[in-house]
């Protein structure tokens, strides 16, 4: 039940950053990116923290790669990276084709 209860805050979060923050280059597409497939990071040492995410998805939706933007904590740097490499999205379209974007999304931990 844990589990869910993270993998659901992780996706309203992902959601969040969607409609709260801008994305990077949101000025380049008609349609912006949505979440196919997330995976909740670990947190198995119960650390509170923020992490921001800069996540570069390609054309297909894959994310190709991603960086921390910002930390408040760096023991939680390595699980965030290794959770959004596993998401898959509906990509962003510019004139109704698919094309590559990068995007920010925060996650909040909380022991």
């Amino acid at each position: 039940m844990k589990k869910i209860k993270t993998a659901i805050h992780a996706l309203l979060l992902a959601a969040l950053a969607f409609t709260a923050l801008p994305a990077l280059n949101a000025n380049d597409w008609d349609e912006q990116p949505s979440i196919k497939k997330s995976v909740a990071p670990d947190n198995p040492n119960k650390l509170e923290g923020m992490v921001m995410a800069t996540i570069n998805i390609d054309e297909k939706g894959f994310v190709v790669s991603a960086e921390i933007a910002k930390s408040t904590d760096a023991a939680l740097d390595s699980n965030v990276l290794d959770a959004v490499k596993q998401w898959r999205f509906n990509p962003a379209k510019k004139g109704g084709s698919a094309i590559a974007c990068k995007i920010n999304v925060p996650f909040k931990f909380k022991g």
